[in-house]
């Protein structure tokens, strides 16, 4: 890069991300000074604590027995800090330590050394790859890289003669580590020029993205961090395939652009990933700004930030920064159906103080994935709300379980069974499968659903509906257990840091909302003191709210959320047949008054089919048909409502 560009470089980034620029220049400095800490955004295993060395280095060194702190260590992402603070400064000290603790690493930690195996797994080997060749690439103009050179290239082939060894298997073709390998193999193709090498590692990769992705574009692990990594190596991918003999084929591009599409959506109204699975609190929308660039996608565009995001402007330089910043913004709809996953998203609008729901009802995820089928999660005007509990840590036991379980997420526990058992940190003793996972919206309303077979064989269904009325400030959420014989259920909800449960009877006072739990069954309602993880090896306290009940056969539960600056008041009502002016069961068909001084719903859910031979309900002076029907009395809808769910 030329003195002039490179100024002007250095003059945007200090201007658009000062923050950035002086978050890497004092992980250079800590890292010069061989104290070490894990805390960009996308480090996968985060720390809070350094770790100093008095002495040489100890790549090997496990801290508090926690092998991930080898693990990430090993990835040497530091060396990229290295190579920013060096563009940022010109300042040869962070070229020579970049040399100085290449040598050291290169000649202690051999991939032929038994003692360094836990440094050689081959994800580590896949994202170390690709780190020290984007840190070389901007460490390539100093006197310091030009000195190490023959030991560097050693140190690529090396890598790549492992990777091609090593990453291709059963294994490696379903999980991230196989995408984080052979992405660092193809990488290292384009470094060195290696048509062999891009060819191979290409090829395992449009094979591991069609294993591993679904038709929806949701990495199969569901985990958004997970997702995020993955869709991360694709997207470079394609931007390195422009200086690549061997190109990805347009298949593998429209399926990336998918991902892309799925990391906008899933992102909450401040821009963060919700940690569902293992998943941490992270700001992505650099990714989604990248791969706004790669696409030049002006919705995604619009998802990200407002200009070229930090990492790819220091690797493609400012012609990429204008390219960017022609793209013309387009608003996204604000909901998205992922049927293949069971991944539903929706939100009031494109904005920072917006409302935000979202659904799972979908497959596990193998170990990434936690117990949240029926999960929901949401965001009131800008703020956290329902929470996802996180991951909080891989290493087995309480710190695992207790955030990997039914009981850290906002769904329904039969009999106090959990629903996949943990055998270890990252396998279950018993699966499950997610059924009539299904979505509607319709006149400012949004209807969500699913339910699972993971008490099936105990003689209970599970199903959940979800209501929400957008723009009046209502949540109603609908329980329904298909089931033989007497059971026990708790139902939970757990709330972001700061919220208060306040009891009173069977509602509850939690932020700006009023909860009111509806059932014919007996409710008892508690609340109790919880953990929240957003970060690894961190985590803050908070509350839930639990109800717990019992039913011989058929039973449902209705929790409504409201907030709205008057109160509803949330009825129970009688439903009728028109046609044969009979009273349907509640195990058949139930709805809800939700009437203030401002607002005057009906609702309406049947759990069965109820006409026969033909028939409609009514209640509330409404009348319909269909089995989720919203009337809004207010506009005197009462003989046509919105049916969201026939």
């Amino acid at each position: 890069m030329k003195e002039n560009e490179l100024k002007e470089l250095r003059m945007h980034q200090w201007k658009h991300y000062a923050a950035d620029c002086r978050f890497s220049i004092r992980n250079a400095d800590d890292a010069l000074a061989k104290r070490f800490i894990f805390n960009h955004r996308w480090d996968m295993e985060m720390t809070y604590e350094y770790v100093v060395f008095k002495d040489e280095i100890d790549f090997l060194h496990i801290p508090k027995d926690d092998p991930e702190w080898l693990y990430q260590f090993n990835r040497l992402r530091h060396f990229i800090s290295f190579g920013q603070a060096y563009m940022l400064t010109a300042d040869e000290k962070y070229a020579k330590s970049f040399a100085s603790q290449f040598e050291l690493w290169f000649h202690t930690v051999r991939p032929d050394d038994e003692k360094a195996r836990p440094a050689w797994r081959t994800i580590e080997a896949g994202i170390r790859l690709d780190n020290i060749i984007k840190a070389y690439s901007l460490l390539s103009s100093s006197k310091a890289a030009k000195e190490i050179k023959n030991d560097f290239i050693q140190s690529v082939e090396e890598h790549a003669s492992f990777i091609l060894a090593n990453s291709w298997n059963s294994y490696h073709m379903m999980s991230n580590w196989g995408v984080l390998s052979n992405h660092g193999l193809y990488v290292a193709g384009v470094f060195m020029k290696n048509a062999a090498w891009q060819k191979e590692a290409l090829r395992r990769l449009e094979i591991e993205m069609d294993n591993e992705v679904y038709d929806d574009g949701v990495q199969w692990e569901q985990s958004p961090m997970y997702h995020s990594e993955v869709a991360r190596d694709f997207f470079d991918v394609i931007l390195l395939s422009q200086k690549a003999a061997v190109k990805p084929s347009k298949e593998f591009v429209e399926k990336a652009r998918k991902m892309a599409y799925v990391n906008a959506f899933w992102l909450k109204p401040d821009g963060r990933l919700p940690m569902m699975g293992d998943t941490d609190d992270i700001d992505a929308r650099d990714l989604v700004s990248r791969s706004a660039y790669i696409f030049n996608d002006g919705y995604l565009k619009s998802c990200g930030y407002k200009t070229l995001d930090y990492d790819t402007t220091f690797s493609l330089g400012m012609k990429a920064v204008l390219e960017y910043e022609a793209i013309e913004e387009k608003k996204p709809d604000t909901e998205m159906f992922l049927s293949s996953s069971g991944n539903i998203f929706s939100r009031t609008l494109w904005k920072r103080n917006a409302s935000y729901l979202r659904f799972h009802n979908g497959t596990l995820g193998a170990g990434h994935g936690h117990a949240d089928q029926g999960h929901i999660s949401f965001v009131h005007e800008g703020k956290d709300f329902l929470v996802d509990a996180g991951r909080h840590s891989y290493v087995f036991g309480p710190k695992r379980v207790d955030f990997k379980n039914q009981f850290a997420h906002n769904t329904v526990i039969v009999d106090n069974k959990q629903l996949y058992p943990e055998k270890d940190s990252w396998e279950c003793y018993s699966l499950n499968k997610a059924v009539n996972t299904a979505f509607s919206a319709k006149n400012g309303f949004v209807a969500m659903q699913g339910g699972h077979l993971g008490y099936y064989s105990d003689g209970v269904f599970v199903n959940r509906k979800v209501l929400w009325l957008k723009n009046y400030g209502l949540l109603v959420v609908c329980d329904e257990l298909f089931a033989k014989g007497c059971h026990e259920y708790s139902q939970l909800y757990h709330f972001a840091e700061g919220l208060d449960v306040k009891l009173d009877g069977r509602c509850a006072d939690v932020g700006q909302a009023r909860i009111t739990e509806i059932s014919a069954c007996g409710l008892h309602l508690s609340k109790g003191n919880g953990a929240i993880s957003r970060h690894y090896n961190q985590k803050e306290g908070n509350q839930y709210l639990r109800t717990d009940f019992s039913a011989d056969g058929f039973a449902s539960v209705f929790t409504v959320f409201d907030f709205g600056p008057d109160r509803v008041e949330a009825i129970p009502l009688e439903v009728k047949s028109s046609f044969k002016g009979i009273t349907f069961s509640s195990n058949m068909i139930e709805a809800l008054s939700l009437t203030s001084q401002e607002r005057d719903f009906v609702v309406v859910f049947a759990h069965t089919e109820y006409a026969s031979p033909t028939d409609t309900y009514c209640c509330g002076g409404c009348t319909g048909f269909g089995s989720l029907t919203v009337f809004d009395r207010k506009k005197g809808q009462t003989e046509v409502g919105t049916r969201l769910f026939c």
